[in-house]
């Protein structure tokens, strides 16, 4: 007999309803914490106060004040507000990684392989501002580099010291 994940009762694997032979093997949840027909969500694991919210990416119950609040309802979005800044900070590594990989994974003008944090983005003698693409989509920051040169930081500063 499969065990609910919320109570920790144990339910039959089959039951009949209508005449219809149901199978509920595969079933995480009970059918008290979990009707036939509902969707199993995190809110049949987790029982929440008014004041809590549940984090589904730290897995942690946190006071609603962690999390930002939806536009339409003022419910908790599913993340608090620590883990989307770690996810905002991960999306804007990988979308550099990617725009390393488009333009070759080479300095310009040296022509070695640096790791992306050497990189840097150089036109006219301006080095393009990373912290402006932190909220872009990956093709408006391609589609923004896409006049500017790929140089090390080693190959940027001669530039610049060349230029006076």
């Amino acid at each position: 007999m499969p065990t609910c994940n919320n109570c920790g009762n144990e339910f039959p694997n089959k039951i009949s309803k209508d005449g219809e032979t149901i199978s509920l093997s595969g079933r995480k949840f009970c059918l008290e914490c979990s009707p036939l027909g509902n969707k199993n969500t995190r809110s049949y694991i987790v029982k929440l106060q008014d004041s809590e919210a549940f984090c589904a990416r730290c897995q942690k119950i946190k006071n609603k004040d962690e999390f930002y609040a939806r536009k339409d309802s003022g419910k908790p979005l599913s993340y608090c507000i620590i883990c989307q800044s770690e996810l905002k900070e991960l999306k804007f590594q990988e979308n550099i990684e990617r725009v390393i990989q488009e333009k070759g994974c080479v300095c310009q003008d040296c022509g070695l392989s640096y790791p992306a944090p050497i990189y840097e983005f150089y036109f006219d003698g301006t080095v393009y501002n990373l912290s402006k693409a932190r909220n872009m989509s990956f093709e408006r920051f391609s589609n923004n580099l896409q006049e500017y040169t790929m140089l090390c930081r080693n190959c940027s500063a001669m530039r610049d010291w060349e230029k006076g």
